[in-house]
């Protein structure tokens, strides 16, 4: 009886081993077949020149520039094997203690807090795999895994790894990632910043430096202490890096340069070449545009609208405020606005936190004009004093203080279609401001001439301004090579909002 009993047991296990084999057998056969280098064709940016070669805009699915093996910095890939996968250079796909340290942390946890995939693993998965978490798909990651350290080098592992992963903030791989928050080659770059970048690919847009700088500096501070700790670093170079502030940027937007142009060739390339090759391809792509003659073309057609709806009456104003308190507030946030849209830079503290954003300083102390405006663009303000007998409109600006010449802003009667703008003119600044009124305001001059005054020499601390408003009216421009038929310069609209306002009247309001 107990050798049939012992029989059967044998005959169960040998059943089950060979259910296993098998399952394993069919898994595998069924994995797709690892890639060499040569065969990695990753998605690319396509950048767009205009005729003289200056770069005006990019297409593409994902922001990736492939950077070689050879050229990543030693620190660089230490800082990515010190975050992600220390053991890397000794494991053969799969490391077993790591998994058995994660285990032992996740049921102490009760919940999974530390994981266990190496790089190897990581490629795998990204390369080869949905993004499904079941036990038939973690399997095929780790076999996978093998397959791929059995084919392929080390370096070429990590070759595929830095260059296909997420850093967040529309970045595909280290140089991207590199040009993206540090304006800089990954060839550049510091241990604090390759610990920061390394600190990405877990959570991207938990650990943005962009976003989130304290989640950001908690994770480089991870990194570069597991960097010593493995013996990357000594403990004086952690140190340093500890105590380094980093600066970090806001990506760059192509948005504005020329967007109708952009939008009508991304058109015709999809239809001549195909989306794929567009977006995916990294191809070069050279247009015909002027870019110097598009901004020209751009700020000719927004003045041109401008003085047009100005024929049409004056709209009002923004909004009221009613105290100091308020007019103080909102001049405080306008300022603090305009410095960030001018100051692309950020500079993350030790103590994880940004530096206070300062104004740059003017090349002249003596200049009315804060370094965050400029001349002939529009700004809001607050009415501060309207002085009918001497024709004037003071207005408070984000650190800088205006005049309005009452004979600039005549034309801001109450919209009458019934009546002739030339015919209908205000007689009196009151008749279209108060005290309060936040209004937009044109940069005209860095200092207020106005001859019919009796003493112009108390207006010394003021800039001329123009009284504004944004036009509801639209119109379009474009610009030709008379001799080549070539288009120089396409302007479809007041302003380009993607996926509100793209209608391009250049060629579709024919």
């Amino acid at each position: 009886m107990l050798k049939k009993i012992v029989l059967g047991l044998i005959a169960l296990i040998v059943i089950g081993v060979a259910s296993v084999v098998i399952w394993l057998g069919s898994i595998k056969s069924g994995l797709p077949k690892i890639l060499e280098i040569k065969d990695y064709q990753p998605l690319l940016v396509s950048p767009v020149f205009d005729r003289n070669n200056k770069k005006i805009g990019e297409f593409f699915n994902e922001r990736r520039t492939v950077v070689p093996y050879k050229l990543i910095p030693e620190k660089v890939v230490q800082a990515f094997l010190a975050a992600e996968d220390d053991q890397f250079f000794k494991h053969s796909g799969i490391n077993y203690l790591a998994i058995m340290r994660a285990t032992l942390a996740n049921m102490r946890a009760g919940k999974n807090v530390q994981g266990a995939s190496t790089i190897t693993q990581q490629v795998a998965k990204t390369f080869f795999l949905s993004p499904e978490k079941t036990f038939s798909r973690k399997i095929k990651e780790v076999l996978l895994a093998w397959q791929l350290e059995e084919n392929l080098p080390k370096e070429d592992i990590l070759f595929l790894y830095l260059n296909q992963i997420y850093f967040g903030h529309g970045a595909y791989g280290i140089e991207n990632a590199s040009q993206t928050y540090f304006k800089k080659s990954v060839s550049q770059l510091t241990i604090p910043e390759a610990a920061m970048l390394a600190g990405l690919p877990q959570a991207p847009s938990r650990y943005s430096p962009v976003t989130n700088p304290a989640k950001a500096k908690d994770r480089q501070k991870y990194v570069i202490n597991r960097m010593e700790s493995v013996g990357f670093i000594s403990k004086e170079e952690a140190q340093t890096a500890l105590n380094q502030n980093v600066k970090v940027y806001i990506r760059e937007d192509f948005e504005d340069n020329a967007p109708y142009f952009m939008e009508t060739i991304r058109q015709v390339l999809f239809q001549q070449l195909g989306e794929e090759t567009v977006l995916d391809k990294g191809i070069k792509i050279y247009t015909s545009l002027d870019i110097d003659l598009q901004k020209a073309a751009q700020e000719s057609v927004q003045q041109g609208l401008k003085a047009l709806d100005k024929r049409q009456g004056y709209r009002g104003a923004v909004k009221t405020l009613a105290t100091k308190e308020d007019v103080d507030k909102f001049l405080q946030a306008r300022m603090k606005s305009l410095i960030l849209e001018t100051s692309p830079e950020r500079t993350i503290l030790t103590d994880g936190t940004f530096a206070e954003i300062q104004a740059k300083k003017q090349n002249n102390p003596n200049t009315k004009i804060p370094s965050y405006m400029s001349l002939n663009k529009s700004y809001e303000g607050v009415v501060s004093l309207v002085d009918d007998q001497n024709g004037l409109t003071y207005v408070d600006l984000p650190g800088t203080r205006g005049v309005i010449d009452f004979e600039t802003m005549r034309w801001a009667r109450k919209p009458d279609g019934n009546k002739k703008a030339d015919l209908d003119l205000i007689k009196k600044p009151s008749d279209a401001l108060k005290i309060g009124d936040v209004i937009l305001v044109k940069l005209q001059q860095e200092n207020v001439s106005i001859s019919r005054l009796k003493n112009p020499s108390e207006l010394r601390g003021f800039v001329a301004v123009e009284l504004d408003q944004i036009p509801e009216v639209e119109g379009a421009l474009i610009s030709f090579d008379q001799n080549t038929e070539d288009v120089l310069a396409m302007v479809g609209g007041y302003n380009f909002v993607r996926n509100k306002n793209e209608f391009n009247r250049t060629i579709q309001a024919v």
